[in-house]
């Protein structure tokens, strides 16, 4: 069996070659933008106000001061400069006039016909100076996956679309003759497929076209008929049930027929242990076990992984430290594993969990706790960092 370290190291070390498509900006939320966006402007492009004020000399702050104009955002002043005793009402975003050496804020002052009278003292330049927040050629963006206040950044540099990494084909096969479809009826010995749905919303919440083949028997001939279609039409394929050491478990015979080469089967985790990884010249494949929340988590932590990876990233989840609120104490620790976990109170307490078919308890988790192997308690009040889900 192999470990956490050396599962990284594989998925690493594949070749890859990521590549890039256009989309207009509106279409860009949730993808991955595989290279550094720098600035081609300056931000602000001018000097501008912060207030809606009066835009006066510099050193002639004790007023009062004659009205010349009225200066709206987008507008820029007629005159040559301000000159002493002179001020310009100005209005926020405006680009102010030359001359100006300060806003003086509304509220700060009173206006009677053409004349304005300083009443507090302003403390502020309130002016936004060209190039104080962005200048041209600073990095913009970084890779990563674009939020929406992403979107608005690349908007305020005037693009309309944006270069993002192209998204690899997903196919999802569930496998196990025991298997019905959500809506169908049971029977004896019979349940519902969580595993493909489940995998669908994974996958689709990255963006990822997806493609979902159903539910196969276990048969040799159907399986083989239906993995190598998947193998065919996908980048990745996601495959759940028959990876064990069962009478009925096919999938890595099938993948060995089809010339899918093994990287590994078997891992030192929980929950997870039998997960299959390999790949031909075009597809990646993970047979996943049948036990829901290991699909679950093997798609948190390897899958979308490898999905970064594909599109020229590093994937970095979201970690939290805290303070364990309830020990852990492990019955078995010969494997690292990844333990579901709630915050509560400032305080991080495992999930009441019975093992990888416990599939409702993740909805109660916010996140997974890595223990290592070889550790067998985790005391409370330890700290411990908590990757979210």
């Amino acid at each position: 069996m192999i470990g956490l370290h050396d599962i990284y190291r594989i998925l690493d070390s594949q070749e890859l070659s990521p590549r890039s498509e256009t989309v207009p900006l509106g279409e860009a939320a949730g993808r991955l933008l595989n290279r550094t966006i720098y600035s081609t402007l300056d931000s602000p492009p001018f000097d501008k106000s912060a207030m809606d004020g009066w835009a006066i000399c510099k050193g002639d702050e004790a007023g009062p001061w004659k009205v010349m104009e009225t200066v709206a955002a987008g507008d820029v002043s007629d005159r040559a400069s301000l000159q002493k005793g002179e001020c310009a009402a100005i209005m926020t975003g405006a680009k102010i006039p030359e001359g100006t050496g300060k806003v003086i804020r509304v509220e700060y002052t009173r206006r009677e016909g053409d004349t304005v009278f300083l009443e507090t003292e302003e403390p502020l330049d309130n002016i936004i100076f060209q190039g104080e927040n962005l200048k041209t050629g600073d990095a913009v963006l970084t890779p990563r996956r674009l939020n929406p206040g992403d979107i608005g950044i690349l908007a305020s540099l005037g693009l309309a679309e944006v270069d993002v990494a192209v998204l690899p084909r997903i196919g999802i096969i569930t496998t196990g003759s025991e298997i019905r479809e959500p809506g169908e009826s049971l029977r004896d010995g019979e349940i519902y497929n969580s595993n493909g749905p489940q995998l669908m919303a994974q996958a689709s919440s990255l963006n990822c076209p997806v493609r979902y083949y159903g539910i196969t028997v276990d048969d040799r001939t159907s399986l083989y008929n239906i993995i190598k279609q998947g193998v065919e039409e996908n980048d990745i394929l996601l495959l759940s049930g028959g990876v064990s050491m069962g009478e009925f478990d096919f999938i890595p015979e099938t993948l060995e027929k089809l010339g899918v080469e093994k990287s590994f089967h078997k891992a030192m985790i929980k929950p997870g242990r039998p997960v299959w990884f390999g790949r031909n010249e075009s597809c990646f494949v993970f047979g996943l076990p049948g036990n829901p929340v290991s699909t679950y988590i093997l798609f948190e932590v390897f899958v979308k992984y490898l999905v970064y990876r594909y599109c020229g990233l590093d994937y970095r989840p979201d970690v939290l430290r805290g303070v364990l609120g309830k020990g852990i104490k492990r019955r078995t620790f010969d494997r690292t594993e990844f333990l579901p976990v709630y915050f509560r109170d400032e305080k991080v307490y495992p999930v009441s969990y019975h093992g990888s078919s416990h599939l409702n308890a993740m909805g109660e988790a916010d996140g997974l706790v890595i223990i290592d192997q070889g550790i067998q308690e985790v005391k409370e009040g330890a700290v411990v960092h908590v990757r979210l889900l």
